[in-house]
């Protein structure tokens, strides 16, 4: 074929191919078949998955004079924490909650349980609001330092330690329920 010319013979015969391969009627059992067969190869992780699986998006913010970090698929947005409405009755953990984007959001200040001797550092002024296993909150933070993608072993070397929201937000001593 040349570049001025195309060649509508191959052409019909290639559409000719595709309209009896989908005029063709599969069996139950051989459209679950094909659809497994795709399903596995689509699971099988490529060569860039294997290079990245030891990355980690993070978003770094620090408390208490402490760097940590939180894995950022959890993370909704950073924001100014302005000043949280305290409610009465609760754990000393929350600090209070703020209005965010329209909904209830309960902040947290781990700095007691994160940082030994519960040390406070400088002004609260920001959150890091999260979303995991269905649970939404904030995490109060001195500053939000940046959001960057780090080798999971480099975390030691940089002075940062990444929460396990999971287990955090499965902890009942942070579950606030109605009443």
């Amino acid at each position: 074929m040349t570049a001025d010319r195309y060649d509508w013979e191959r052409a019909r015969e290639r559409m000719e191919r595709v309209r009896l391969a989908l005029s063709q009627e599969r069996s139950p059992e051989d459209e679950h078949d094909l659809l497994t067969e795709r399903a596995r190869v689509l699971a099988l992780p490529n060569d860039d998955a294997l290079e990245d699986a030891d990355e980690l998006d993070i978003v770094v913010f620090a408390l208490a004079g402490e760097r940590f970090a939180v894995d950022a698929q959890y993370v909704i947005e950073a924001l100014d924490l302005g000043e949280p409405t305290p409610v009465p009755g609760t754990p000393d953990v929350l600090l209070g909650v703020v209005n965010h984007r329209g909904r209830v959001l309960p902040v947290m200040d781990l700095s007691r349980q994160l940082v030994p001797g519960g040390a406070t550092g400088g002004e609260l002024a920001h959150a890091i609001a999260v979303s995991v296993d269905g649970m939404r909150f904030g995490i109060a933070a001195e500053t939000v330092e940046e959001t960057t993608r780090r080798q999971a072993g480099d975390l030691d070397g940089a002075l940062l330690t990444l929460l396990d929201l999971e287990a955090l937000a499965a902890d009942p001593r942070l579950r606030i329920e109605d009443a």
